[in-house]
């Protein structure tokens, strides 16, 4: 169990029931550290100190109603994530619906047990509500949305009935048997609304593919609430993981399913129509038919400077403009940087070629609009991760005026990755083949960087973690470089895993954001 959360199990029940919140304390000062937000949505009040050098995001709707307050708890397995990582689509959503919005850091459990980072969650909560008049919310309506461990966290505050919260939404959450699961159920049981109001109500919801937190243990938690006289309603995503990033847009009506569920507990009215402006542009579409879009910011600088392409990853198949590779949007703007952040077309209802003309099509768009994000059309940079590393890569190889090409534990050997015509291989979901034959092969190896690597490609960086299994991919594409002469680079992170997302929280890790953007700086001077 992670960071001693079975040990804790008593801990936790004695906690909760109690009811801990407010301090009593003076509230802290409302210090914006970053006024230009968070780089997801546009007019958050960025980097918010609450407690002992932790910091929150702070979404305020225009307009001078009060609204309910929704609280955002990113997951990350108790070791990984922070306020911008794994939530960004949860963020727009709650946006878009209308709600003033939270997205909080907080110590995680795997280091400091979850104890602390409960108490963290309460601080914060503490924060928001010391800060009710200046944030416009109202303390008695505050909603909790949490995934993976943050569902735990969220459901630890909740069920107990912590005054003013009002219900949470719970979405993969880890439920773990002898810890958090106990603990939740324990404390459901004896927990007693206070006078006038009803328990806070819960919506948990689960991918029915979950192979990490099997489905069933997740409906028996709801269960045991439901025995003990909470309201909890269960929604099962068909086919869905267990991370809800890494849901598919075919099963992003939960989307929905929240909204709704939210508006019928405190509905927060319509949100406001605001002209656009800020260095942050939303939602502008680079392609039409079918409709693609993407998200910028533009630096106020006297010149045009270069550009950043960002793609995001997700298996070809999962994953928009604002996910996974949300912790390079704040590194890459405060160092001046212009970029743009994409979504393009997912497989299996279209396929790699349509994927990989979109990027094209995207880089068309941005040179050609270039004066409308103050970007220097012949400075130029791609970066990609996971599957669109392979995409970035395999467009640097015939596109030579680009000025640089960096790729995150990327896939360069398709060949190496496809053993068979089963429905999830990569054949079939990226080239509708259903016969890995000669044909087939060599159809898989005209879309490997590996095989197409050239010596007049532009430079290139590597950046991997060597816990990460497609390390040995990234050493042989180096290798080739290093044959073939072209300039390029390797950051390796000891120790890091699969996706930066990952990376959050841990210091050690995040030297890679100094040093990607020295190396994109390095290519203009």
């Amino acid at each position: 169990m992670v960071g001693g959360v079975g040990r804790t199990g008593m801990f936790l029940l004695s906690l909760l029931a109690l009811g801990q919140g407010a301090s009593g304390q003076p509230c802290p000062p409302l210090q914006v550290g970053n006024p230009d937000g968070n780089y997801i949505v546009p007019g958050v009040q960025g980097a918010i100190p609450y407690s002992g050098g932790l910091a929150l995001d702070a979404y305020v709707q225009p307009g001078p109603d009060r609204r309910p307050a929704v609280v955002v708890i990113h997951g990350g397995g108790w070791t990984s994530g922070s306020r911008i990582a794994h939530v960004g689509q949860l963020l727009e959503m709650v946006t878009r619906a209308g709600y003033h919005w939270f997205s909080v850091d907080y110590r995680l459990a795997g280091a400091v047990g979850i104890e602390q980072s409960l108490a963290d969650v309460r601080a914060a909560l503490a924060f928001i509500r010391c800060h009710a008049r200046e944030f416009k919310v109202d303390p008695a309506r505050v909603l909790l949305l949490g995934e993976d461990a943050g569902a735990d966290l969220a459901s630890m505050l909740a069920v107990p009935g912590d005054d003013g919260v009002l219900g949470a939404v719970l979405i993969g959450g880890i439920y773990e048997p002898g810890g958090t699961a106990d603990a939740l159920t324990g404390v459901a049981a004896g927990a007693h609304a206070p006078p006038g109001r009803q328990r806070p109500a819960v919506f948990m919801i689960h991918g029915g593919a979950d192979r990490d937190v099997p489905v069933d243990r997740a409906r028996r938690v709801c269960s045991a609430l439901a025995q003990a006289r909470h309201r909890c309603e269960f929604l099962e995503v068909a086919g869905a993981s267990h991370r809800v990033e890494n849901w598919w847009p075919s099963q992003w009506s939960y989307k929905r399913a929240v909204v709704a569920w939210l508006s019928a507990l405190a509905p927060a009215g319509p949100a406001p129509v605001t002209a656009p402006g800020g260095p942050l542009r939303k939602d502008i579409v680079y392609a039409r038919s079918p409709e693609v879009k993407l998200d910028a910011f533009v630096p106020p600088a006297a010149k045009p400077g270069p550009g950043v392409i960002l793609v995001h990853g997700g298996g070809w198949e999962a994953g928009d403009k604002v996910t996974y590779i949300t912790p390079l949007f704040e590194p890459l703007a405060r160092a001046g940087l212009a970029w743009v952040s994409i979504e393009y077309r997912l497989t299996p209802a279209f396929t790699h070629e349509d994927q990989l003309e979109d990027l094209r099509r995207a880089i068309r768009f941005v040179r050609t609009e270039h004066a409308r994000f103050n970007i220097d059309p012949a400075r130029i940079v791609l970066v990609g991760e996971s599957a669109s590393g392979q995409m970035v890569t395999r467009i640097a190889a015939e596109d030579r005026s680009l000025s640089g090409v960096v790729s995150f534990y990327g896939v360069y050997d398709l060949p190496a990755m496809v053993t068979d015509a089963s429905p999830r291989s990569l054949l079939v979901r990226l080239f509708r083949r259903t016969v890995l034959d000669d044909e087939a092969r060599a159809l898989l190896r005209s879309h490997s960087p590996l095989y197409l690597a050239h010596s007049d490609m532009p430079p290139v960086l590597l950046v991997n973690g060597t816990a990460d299994p497609l390390t040995k991919q990234a050493h042989a594409y180096a290798s080739r470089l290093t044959e073939l002469g072209v300039r390029h680079d390797v950051i390796q992170l000891e120790g890091a895993p699969h996706g930066m997302e990952n990376w959050e929280g841990h210091d050690d890790w995040m030297i890679y954001k100094r040093r990607v953007v020295d190396w994109i700086a390095g290519l203009f001077r």
